[in-house]
């Protein structure tokens, strides 16, 4: 019987780094990106994924601000103490041979939060929030 799948785990050169295969496991949120005291199990749940054999890891999306949010208090890197807690997962993955990549995810509209900003006043079927009009 032929592999129908000969290249799947096999290196992947991307020119600025090789993946060890071509194995992705997709973004979802896991519920671990929403607050600082779930890095470490963030850290353990991805580093299991990369020692499994996942070659390249893309975590739950986080926000860029606050006005980004998902929902009140969910997961951003906009400062540097959010930098150091996302370095623990990011070491935790290389030191198991994996790659990882930050979702960075701005929900607009659709946010369950009253700062929400989209480029209109337009408020979205889901959620009882009109968000503020960006301007230039």
């Amino acid at each position: 019987m032929s592999n129908p799948y000969p290249n799947l785990l096999r290196p992947l050169d991307l020119g600025f780094t090789t993946l060890k295969n071509r194995v992705l496991m997709g973004s979802m949120h896991t519920g671990l990106e929403d607050g600082r005291q779930h890095f470490p199990a963030m850290a353990a749940f991805f580093a299991e994924r990369a020692r499994g054999g996942v070659g390249l890891i893309v975590t739950g999306g986080f926000a860029p601000n606050i006005e980004g949010w998902a929902k009140p208090f969910a997961g951003t890197l906009n400062t540097s103490g959010g930098a150091r807690r996302h370095k623990l997962v990011t070491d935790a993955v290389h030191a198991e041979g994996g790659k990882i990549a930050l979702q960075i995810l701005h929900t607009r509209r659709y946010g369950y939060s009253p700062l929400c900003v989209a480029p209109s006043r337009i408020q979205s079927p889901i959620s009882p929030f009109t968000p503020r009009e960006l301007t230039a």
